[in-house]
């Protein structure tokens, strides 16, 4: 007994220090808009059990940049080391268990090192940004005198009511594209509403992502939403106000829903006449709910330029030939909605060219192309 009461505090130490050793313990200064704080080893196991699917080989540097305030990103440092954000090798950049970054993947057999210091510069476009996707919620509850969402963050960006609200929803037509269309004609009825707000979609710049933070108008840390492994949130979203009050909205998709809406009418549209999109028919289904009788709200959802995107290229003929046709869409969609109809036209994210296997656009990542999105604001 003697001989236990001895051992078992050295056997507490013993215990004591194999489980630290189990632990990583490091830290690392970063540096994001002119503020420094400390990435952590305890942060890291947070992340990494946040985020299993994208921690499955380690942290995305990325991901932890924009937890910490990044919100848009073209140059890191590393200490002293310039990455190009455009460059892949330099967006899969990896934080380990250990606290050692991977440059590249393992498969590159890329260089690993502990960083003492991250810095990410400030692109010259942040400076510009006059909205946010977080916006739209409250822009339209308060077009129609209601509340915004419970949890709402942004903020209303006109102060016009309206007797209707009519969402036109542009998946991957982000702001950067729009520019080039406009510049060369392609879109010549967005062109005559004027020059869209330059505003920030959210990370990862994926549709389900965006969609919680456009419907709730709260960041993803706080509706659920925080990568593309879920498509439902909890908090309040714009359908929920209008149904508390007893008002009426309609949302037409595309022929799928990236993202589940609940209390509201849904219409989705399927390539009837096997043309290869179904951007016509969502057209034809918002006519048909426009002549029924127009709703308070109105959703309508267009898909087609992201897939053509996905499979061609963002600059592709291909994908002008679409945006064309999505432009003429809109513009017959203007010409049948009601006076007094306020129109929040958008997009949820860009897309970046890529060669990889199946595809040659991509997005979700911090790039100006995936981040910038356009909001465009038209009283009818």
């Amino acid at each position: 007994m003697r001989t236990l009461r001895i051992l078992a505090p050295l056997l507490l130490v013993l215990v004591l220090v194999l489980l630290s050793a189990c632990q990583p313990s490091w830290q690392c200064d970063l540096l994001i808009g002119g503020e420094i704080t400390a990435f952590t080893a305890a942060e890291w196991c947070q992340l990494a059990a946040d985020f299993p699917e994208e921690a499955a080989d380690g942290v995305a540097l990325e991901r932890v940049l924009w937890e910490h305030g990044a919100s848009l990103l073209e140059t890191v440092m590393v200490d002293g080391q310039v990455l190009d954000w455009r460059d892949e090798t330099a967006r899969q950049a990896t934080w380990l268990r250990s606290g050692e970054l991977r440059l590249g993947t393992r498969q590159d057999s890329a260089a690993t090192f502990r960083p003492l210091r991250v810095e990410a510069l400030v692109p010259s476009a942040l400076a510009a940004v006059q909205a946010s996707i977080l916006d739209i919620a409250p822009t339209a509850m308060a077009a129609l005198g209601l509340p915004a969402p419970a949890v709402s963050e942004g903020r209303p960006l006109t102060t016009t009511t309206a007797a209707h609200v009519a969402l036109i929803f542009l998946d991957g037509f982000g702001y950067l594209h729009h520019q080039r269309a406009v510049a060369v004609g392609d879109v010549p009825h967005l062109a005559a509403l004027g020059e869209p707000l330059l505003a920030l979609t959210m990370y990862p710049s994926a549709t389900k992502v965006a969609t919680a933070a456009l419907l709730t108008g709260a960041l993803p840390a706080r509706n659920g939403v925080r990568d593309t492994s879920a498509r439902d949130t909890e908090l309040e979203t714009i359908f929920d106000v209008i149904h508390a009050v007893g008002r009426k909205a309609v949302a037409i998709e595309g022929y799928a829903l990236a993202f589940n809406l609940r209390n509201v009418p849904l219409q989705l549209s399927s390539d009837q006449n096997g043309d290869g999109s179904s951007d016509d028919e969502v057209l034809a289904n918002a006519l048909t709910a426009i002549g029924r009788e127009m709703p308070d709200l109105l959703f309508v959802h267009w898909h087609g330029i992201d897939d053509f995107a996905h499979t061609y290229g963002p600059a592709s003929p291909e994908v002008a030939a679409k945006v064309r046709e999505v432009d003429t869409h809109v513009g017959q969609l203007l010409a049948a909605l009601p006076t007094d109809t306020l129109v929040i036209i958008f997009a949820d994210h860009g897309q970046h060219a890529v060669q990889e296997e199946g595809r040659l656009g991509n997005h979700d990542s911090l790039l100006p192309e995936d981040m910038l999105i356009p909001i465009i604001l038209h009283h009818k």
